[in-house]
């Protein structure tokens, strides 16, 4: 059974295998074993480090430090556009949610 495959058939995602590698990173006590991962029957790649927008991670980069700065990061952002354009009152609603949308959640994602 594949469950990984359909878990994002049930939320409409389709899973290139092609494209999908698989990065472990074992709690720092634990030894390093590959998981094995099958998505509609082919093998998942393994990789030591993986190219995400505006940085590449390894299996050494800790998780928690990498949240905390894209949070940071994501403040910042806000901080910037509330005091240019959050705070004025002739900006309609839908154009501020748009702009955080665009802005704050590309910088949580992305960390740019």
């Amino acid at each position: 059974m594949d469950l990984f495959a359909e878990s994002c058939a049930e939320f409409g995602l389709t899973i290139s295998t092609a494209k999908t590698v698989v990065m472990h990173q074992p709690p720092p006590s634990a030894e390093y074993n590959a998981p094995q991962i099958n998505v509609n029957g082919a093998q998942l790649k393994n990789v030591e480090t993986f190219a995400y927008p505006g940085r590449t991670m390894s299996r050494n980069t800790r998780i928690d430090d990498e949240v905390a700065q894209r949070i940071s990061k994501a403040y910042q952002a806000f901080s910037q556009l509330q005091t240019s354009m959050w705070n004025r009152h002739g900006i309609h609603l839908n154009t501020k949610l748009k702009m955080f949308k665009t802005v704050i959640l590309s910088t949580l994602l992305y960390g740019a």
